[in-house]
């Protein structure tokens, strides 16, 4: 098994550090922990711990700030991890067996986002007695690169949503899953650091958006980040841009059905949809929301077929059976319209 780096960008995280820091006793050899402007003990927290710290000059750059936590680390493998993240204590065995000495591979992670926006892309209601919901009605997931070779040459890119994908795999780097959640809880924060927060989000992405006009990926997530806002009319034009870009990408029609449904546009979100699911019938997404659509504009034989597609594309998602309950309710007979793809 080959040593592992903990490496951690924090800013202002005296309140959830301790915990985080407890929570990872015996998992790797070292904690690395940059501070990127803290006003709080962030960086004294984390000293105490007997982390490697170091202070890095706040530039409005994501990546410049993880790659510095990168460059600290000094194991074969590093695993990146936030302060306002978890991992249960049963998964550090699963994820420290990945760290081996095969050294030509990188993991992705799925991170369990916990909310009570339920209106949010892939949301998943908590399980009863879920002890990781921590008050939260669900989550939703989303996918990053966590864990990989230090001597891989991998440099994290994007001043905001930073990734480190691409300088993996120009090296070569296997990229595989793992399986093993990661539990966030962003919301864990005051109003005000929240707001900042979105704020820097929001504003990092624009000027992204703006050094790459003709990238609908930026488009699509700045369009995520207005919605997570609530700002659903930038977020139309932000998919509207990426859609037009990519006019065959289907996860961009989805994306932008789904807002044209929350601002009430149930003809034009059933039309985006439509054209998503022509692209890509499995688009499993897709089928659900044109199936609220359809259930939100009282056609109910059409919204059961598409809730059936869904449940039959995805048949362990949480909220596939309540959506067939909810449909079957309203057309006695089970007798659903058959909806072609498109």
């Amino acid at each position: 098994m080959g040593s592992l780096s903990i490496a951690m960008i924090v800013k202002n995280e005296a309140a959830h550090l301790p915990e985080c820091l407890a929570g990872l006793s015996g998992f790797a050899d070292e904690i690395c922990v940059v501070d990127t402007g803290s006003s709080d003990e962030s960086l004294a927290i984390a000293a105490r711990s007997g982390c490697r710290v170091a202070e890095f000059a706040w530039c409005d750059d994501f990546a410049a700030a993880r790659n510095a936590s990168i460059d600290l680390c000094r194991s074969d493998w590093v695993f990146v991890l936030d302060a306002d993240e978890r991992i249960a204590r049963e998964d550090v065995p699963r994820i420290r067996a990945l760290a081996g000495p095969e050294l030509t591979r990188a993991y992705r992670f799925v991170t369990h986002n916990y909310t009570n926006a339920e209106h949010l892309s892939e949301y998943t209601p908590c399980a009863a007695g879920d002890p990781w919901s921590r008050g939260f009605a669900g989550w939703y997931p989303s996918i990053k690169v966590r864990l990989f070779p230090r001597r891989s040459g991998a440099r994290f890119e994007g001043k905001v949503h930073e990734l480190v994908n691409a300088s993996l795999t120009a090296r070569g780097i296997e990229l595989l899953n793992a399986e093993a959640p990661i539990h966030h809880y962003p919301l864990m924060k005051s109003e005000e650091q929240i707001r900042q927060k979105q704020a820097m989000y929001i504003r990092l992405g624009l000027e992204k958006r703006r050094a790459f006009p003709n990238d609908a990926r930026l488009a699509a997530e700045l369009g995520h980040q207005y919605a997570d806002i609530g700002d659903y009319r930038n977020a139309l034009v932000a998919y509207h841009d990426a859609a037009k870009l990519e006019p065959d990408n289907p996860v961009w029609l989805k994306d932008l059905g789904g807002v044209l449904h929350l601002l009430g546009r149930s003809e034009e979100a059933a039309s985006a949809l439509g054209l998503a699911l022509k692209l890509d019938p499995g688009l499993t997404e897709a089928w659900r929301n044109l199936g609220v659509v359809h259930a939100h504009g009282g056609r109910w034989a059409q919204a059961l077929a598409c809730f059936e597609r869904y449940a039959a594309l995805a048949p362990d998602a949480a909220d596939a059976g309540r959506c067939l309950a909810l449909a079957r309710e309203q057309v006695p007979d089970q007798e659903s319209e058959v909806v072609q793809d498109g």
